[in-house]
């Protein structure tokens, strides 16, 4: 790849725009065609560059040597740092004198013989004896360096260095006193300024003395807080620890003995947290628990619905429980007792004294008047759907709803002897609840909406024939019927010889079958002079209530 206006080829030689007038190439430099631009040549490749540029295209050399050299010279050295100096006049900010804290911050350590006391303090330090003179350096170039700044004054940084124990043993052998190493050092001071060493030394004697200063309060504390005052009969406090708890101390004031009595701490009592699991429950309602034998079974439109008993479901993230009731001994019905109330009201209050002890205990087993079953994680699977099974041929029990209209019955993957088998049954609400709770915690998905179970309320609406009013009638209402969860009303009428449809309004109205509509079936249909028959239509006037997970 070349440029679009070079004249021949600088790799083979070959021409692409000849000259006019003459063969001869034209020599270096070069003029464009139609240009004033002037191109020489790269020293270090022959490329032809653009006069004044710094550097080849082609190759990256610069065009000129003392550029390069200049360009070597700046990668090589680095610029250095300078340090600026604050005028004596401009300094207003010093470091207290550290000769006062040298006894508290000493914690035994003892200085060296040829170290003067006014200048080296307890941490390490060597300061010098008047702050007004010492110099102070503007390091705020450096990085590195620790500053101080208070309100008011120019952020500067002591200048004190520790001291060099080089120099001390060279001025010990040459004979020197101490004071004048101490002022070499102090002159040398804005000379040693820009050493990294020096920076380290400080910074570490600042942490060391920061920590022991924190070590010293700590031992303070600990000592206060196993401190304890008694008092004496001068009216004075003596100062005891729990570890003289028994013994005798005397008074500092009036130098009795003080008896120091048995010390017990008092140990807050903490309540202990409740170490019962807490058991998420759902529980399905009115469920009913049937032990059947299958060769036994009458194929009969609800033969099976009377051999039931009551239960309840409970479903765990452990698998599904069936805490079926034990039937108490009859109570004898007395001339003025009427319904099943009482029956209802301990059916009540059992489920309810039930819930509460497996609140209490976080378990399912051994609960009062019950008798629970469960199906375990890995059993889960077993659960088959025997009523409704619209292909008879896969039917357990030939299609036929032993369980009774409207019901969903299900296998339960039990053992029980002598070829008996568990089932239970349910209704349309029931069945859901346990249906999104098994899709939710195990994926199991039984096939219920292929075979007529409705997913959802669905209605539709027709046209009476007699006031053309609208009629709403449910699908599937006889698994709404079996449901005391639901409510219905009764929407109209549907002919069973000619499908026509009237709805309760018009009946009342033309008093078709009577005032009432007792006689509906035996009634004449008003468009095909047949019997009406009695196919009811209902609308959803309250659906079931959702509970929640306890």
């Amino acid at each position: 790849m070349i440029l679009s206006d070079t004249d021949e080829c600088p790799q083979c030689g070959h021409t692409f725009y000849q000259r006019r007038g003459s063969d001869v190439q034209p020599t270096t430099p070069q003029v464009r065609r139609g240009t004033t631009e002037v191109r020489v040549g790269c020293p270090h490749c022959g490329e032809m560059v653009r006069a004044g540029l710094v550097r080849c295209w082609n190759c990256n050399g610069f065009m000129k040597e003392e550029i390069a050299a200049r360009y070597a010279d700046l990668t090589t050295n680095p610029q250095k740092i300078i340090y600026s100096m604050i005028p004596l006049e401009d300094r207003t900010d010093y470091l207290p004198a550290r000769a006062g804290q040298a006894n508290d911050d000493s914690d035994g350590f003892t200085l060296a013989d040829d170290v003067l006391s006014d200048s080296v303090q307890g941490s390490g330090f060597a300061q010098p004896a008047t702050s007004a003179s010492a110099p102070i350096a503007d390091l705020s170039a450096s990085p590195d360096r620790p500053q101080s700044t208070t309100p008011g004054g120019k952020g500067v940084i002591a200048d004190a260095l520790v001291s060099d124990s080089s120099s001390a043993d060279k001025s010990a052998g040459t004979g020197d006193k101490p004071g004048a190493a101490a002022e070499k050092s102090a002159d040398g001071a804005s000379a040693k300024s820009g050493s990294g060493g020096t920076d380290d030394l400080f910074s570490i004697a600042m942490q060391e003395q920061r920590e022991d200063r924190r070590r010293r309060n700590e031992r303070q504390a600990e000592r206060a807080k196993r401190q304890m005052l008694l008092p004496c009969k001068c009216g004075a406090w003596v100062r005891v620890t729990d570890e003289m708890a028994g013994k005798v101390v005397r008074c500092r004031q009036c130098r009795q003995p003080v008896q120091v009595p048995e010390i017990r701490r008092r140990v807050t009592e903490k309540k202990e947290e409740s170490t019962v699991p807490k058991l998420e429950v759902t529980w399905v309602n009115d469920v009913w628990f049937h032990v059947l034998t299958p060769t036994s079974v009458v194929l009969k439109p609800g033969s099976a619905a009377a051999q039931h008993t009551e239960a309840d479901i409970a479903i765990t993230d452990t698998g599904v429980h069936i805490i079926a009731f034990e039937s108490g001994e009859k109570k004898k019905k007395s001339l003025l007792s009427f319904g099943s109330s009482d029956k209802k009201q301990d059916r009540t209050a059992h489920r309810k004294q039930v819930r509460d002890q497996i609140a209490a205990t976080g378990q399912l087993a051994g609960l009062t008047g019950c008798d629970v079953r469960s199906i375990g994680v890995d059993d889960i699977r077993s659960l088959k759907l025997v009523q409704p099974i619209v292909k008879v041929q896969e039917s357990m029990f030939a299609g036929v709803p032993i369980f009774g209209e409207g019901r969903i019955a299900v296998f339960l993957p039990i053992a029980r002897e002598q070829g008996q088998q568990a089932y239970c049954s349910f209704t349309i609400s029931g069945w859901r609840i346990l249906a999104a709770r098994l899709k939710e915690l195990f994926s199991l998905e039984l096939p219920t909406a292929e075979n007529g179970v409705p997913e959802a309320e669905k209605s539709d609406t027709h046209s009476c024939f007699v006031n053309q009013s609208k009629v709403e009638c449910i699908r599937n209402v006889v698994y709404y019927q079996q449901d005391s969860g639901f409510e219905l009303e009764l929407s109209g009428f549907r002919c069973t010889a000619c499908g026509a449809v009237v709805s309760e309004e018009g009946r009342k109205k033309n008093k078709l079958g009577g005032a009432n509509g007792s006689g509906i079936a035996k009634a004449k249909c008003p468009k095909c002079s047949g019997k009406m028959g009695e196919e009811k239509l209902f609308r959803l006037k309250k659906a079931a209530e959702k509970p929640a997970a306890e």
